[in-house]
């Protein structure tokens, strides 16, 4: 059966996990971090079988644009979809997953999305992000007391894609792993994606909860009623609205570490009748994964993959650009069974949406 997942709505553009178990896992959001800073190349494991970049016509994964040529280079040369490849390879997985970039239907508006056993990164999300963070930037630096932690440009930009990131490999691990869901799969994504970042060293655990928590701050949530006065249909959308993804993933980051995250309890953010119970919440999202994905991972390919350095400003030999052309209407992740090959070509057909920010 087809699904497909965005990480955005309409408003917008899962005993204890045990930390040495699951760093390689968690590592690249921690390369999302650090993509902009100094440290020697890393070298790479042998690609996995089950988890390939979607190549075609010998673009890398990364599809041909019109209109986001410095965003594909950018990602081109950070390595983006090979750090995620290597990410997810210590998951044993029974049917393949790709992973490429592309310029995604939906125009500006469009998000990361997982389909057809795809992950696909949008170029206009990545330049959304951008544009976001220096809204972020500009209100924390207006109304420094209103944000709990400081917070860098950079740290929002690769926290927040980090974050993103590990959402739709949620969606991925949920469909090929078979994992069992009670409630809504976007809840869970989001759930998943804290969870793991939190298993992170803490300054960069910080970074991906804090830059989650800013976006969905500046998110606007519908109205209770349309227009016509009747109810509003945004609220049937499969996706919470920003306050709850908001107060869901801060309950998750306190729940695990009060100490450090009981700044968002101390103003406001994170209410304390709900704060009360989110150690239980955190406990029951640790104990799902043990159950349903940790004894998918592969402890020996763990290893290897620990080796790695995911701080590096380079990862693996560097691959130039390829010059920016004409997008080709075959943009999609190819063929299920041949993902890393060219296969049957589609169009992207993910429409995520972006947040509206005040």
């Amino acid at each position: 059966m087809t699904k497909r997942h965005a990480y955005g709505d309409r408003r917008m553009g899962a005993g204890v996990m045990s930390t040495g178990r699951t760093r390689a896992l968690v590592g690249t959001i921690v390369a999302l971090l650090a993509l902009g800073g100094a440290g020697p190349a890393a070298a790479q494991p042998s690609p996995p079988d089950r988890i390939a970049i979607a190549v075609e016509d010998n673009d890398g994964g990364y599809r041909p644009t019109r209109n986001y040529a410095a965003v594909r280079e950018r990602i081109i040369q950070a390595r983006l979809l090979e750090r995620l490849r290597d990410f997810l390879s210590p998951v044993r997985l029974p049917r393949s997953v790709g992973v490429l970039a592309a310029e995604c239907d939906g125009g500006e508006n469009a998000a990361p999305f997982y389909r057809n056993r795809a992950i696909t990164v949008c170029y206009q999300f990545v330049a959304l992000v951008g544009r976001i963070a220096d809204r972020v930037i500009e209100a924390a630096q207006r109304d420094p007391k209103r944000f709990p932690f400081p917070i860098t440009r950079d740290e929002f930009i690769w926290g927040l894609l980090g974050a993103v990131l590990l959402h739709e490999s949620g969606h991925a691990l949920f469909d090929v792993l078979d994992v069992p869901l009670f409630g809504r799969e976007e809840d869970a994504a989001d759930q998943f994606a804290i969870l793991l970042a939190l298993q992170l060293r803490p300054q960069l655990a910080e970074a991906a909860v804090k830059s989650f928590a800013y976006y969905w701050r500046l998110g606007r949530d519908p109205a209770a009623m349309a227009s016509n006065g009747k109810l509003n249909e945004d609220f049937a959308d499969e996706h919470g609205t920003a306050s709850q993804r908001l107060f869901n993933g801060l309950c998750i980051a306190y729940g695990r570490s009060p100490t450090v995250f009981g700044k968002f309890v101390e103003a406001g953010w994170l209410p304390q009748p709900r704060a009360r119970g989110c150690a239980r919440e955190y406990a029951q999202l640790a104990a799902a994964f043990a159950k349903t994905v940790q004894p998918f991972i592969d402890p020996k390919r763990m290893a290897e993959v620990e080796g790695i350095n995911w701080l590096a400003a380079t990862y693996g030999p560097a691959r130039p650009a390829t010059a920016p052309k004409a997008a080709s209407a075959n943009t999609g992740p190819g063929n299920a069974e041949g993902i890393a090959g060219r296969g049957s070509a589609r169009r992207p057909e993910g429409r995520g949406k972006s947040v509206n920010v005040n």
